[in-house]
């Protein structure tokens, strides 16, 4: 607000240089610079047609101050300003060195000219903020478009997130003595307001990469101990992994999930159903397995010659709920399920939904 208080007082005072009568606004010459007719002009040109070129010039001076007083203004006015300027310098310019009102149209000539720099300055401010604003809205409206209709994938968030930055860093700069000033801060906290949100939803998406990356991980490890139990090892009780191991592997997954659920909009997300249905499908195989341990404990002759398949008892409602969900083979008239070939099959069913989310996503 500095420059615009100095430019309005230039300008005020220019008029009373200019030797204006304020009262009346008459561009008449005060009687200490009027013209005596003992003058004698040493110029071919006439001293009325000087005078009245000179007064002319003053009159587009006054003309131009008034024109800027009580900024901001548009960059249209502060043209036609300049353009009054320049035709002042230019009237002043065309009077001789030897004509009677030379001093004084020198000393107008050299404030005009420091008016009409500092005019040239604001006009080039005031455009440059227009523009700024004109191109910070263009991308406002390319970042909003782009993330349309979402889901997106990270790179798209990613692309979003730049124009927003880019749209905040052409409003920054604006000044605010610009009539483009009011318009940009508007602007601009809508714009900080959404570049906040897109990171946030790119915080999201990060957490969920990386989790869905580890799930993935694990569901191809268990996935595929069916195939590695071709060399069996009795330590790992005939199903490929101990379940001490397979209960940490769980209880990992559950924290990576459990943290990837705090992030804004997590439960929106396209992969959190199936994150959440993979761990519903572990804890499925480690209630089984918790039972399994328990009913071999209490019936530990009876399950001596079952350590191939394990059987499990479960209620009926369990068990038609383990068949139409998991496709699981029953035993004992339904009253039982194979620990080993339920875990396999329920861990490769998982491998294989987590291998499909992955591939949709393009990140398999």
């Amino acid at each position: 607000m500095h420059s615009l208080r100095l430019t309005i007082t230039v300008s005020s005072s220019l008029l009373l240089l200019a030797g204006c009568n304020t009262a009346n606004r008459g561009f008449v010459e005060r009687p200490s610079q009027a013209l005596t007719a003992s003058s004698t002009p040493r110029s071919t040109a006439s001293p009325t047609s000087t005078l009245n070129t000179f007064n002319a010039a003053r009159k587009l001076a006054w003309d131009a101050a008034v024109m800027v007083q009580q900024p901001p203004h548009s960059a249209v006015t502060w043209q036609a300003a300049r353009v009054k300027w320049r035709q002042a310098i230019n009237l002043l310019k065309t009077i001789p060195n030897d004509d009677p009102v030379a001093v004084q149209a020198k000393a107008k000539l050299a404030v005009y000219q420091v008016n009409y720099t500092a005019i040239s300055a604001r006009l080039t401010a005031e455009t440059a903020a227009a523009e700024r604003l004109k191109a910070a809205q263009t991308l406002a409206w390319q970042a909003a478009v782009t993330v349309q209709k979402p889901p997106h994938s990270l790179k798209v968030w990613q692309r979003a997130s730049r124009k927003w930055q880019d749209a905040i860093a052409l409003l920054e700069p604006i000044p605010p003595t610009t009539s483009a000033a009011q318009q940009s801060q508007a602007k601009l906290n809508i714009y900080r307001h959404n570049y906040s949100l897109i990171n946030q939803r790119i915080t999201t998406e990060t957490h969920a990469i990386s989790t869905l990356k580890q799930f993935a991980e694990i569901a191809d490890k268990l996935g595929n101990v069916p195939d590695n139990i071709k060399q069996p090892n009795p330590a790992l009780q005939k199903i490929g992994i101990s379940y001490e191991d397979y209960s940490h592997l769980v209880q990992a997954l559950q924290q990576s999930f459990a943290k990837f659920a705090t992030q804004p909009d997590a439960k929106s997300h396209p992969v959190y159903a199936s994150l959440a249905g993979a761990i519903e499908d572990y804890q499925t195989v480690l209630k089984l397995w918790k039972a399994y341990l328990a009913f071999k404990a209490a019936n530990n002759q009876w399950l001596y010659d079952d350590l191939y398949n394990q059987l499990v008892p479960v209620s009926q409602a369990d068990a038609t709920r383990l068949t139409q969900k998991y496709d699981l083979q029953t035993y004992s008239d339904g009253t039982k399920v194979s620990l080993r070939f339920s875990a396999w099959a329920i861990w490769q069913k998982t491998n294989q939904h987590l291998r499909q989310v992955q591939q949709k996503r393009g990140e398999g």
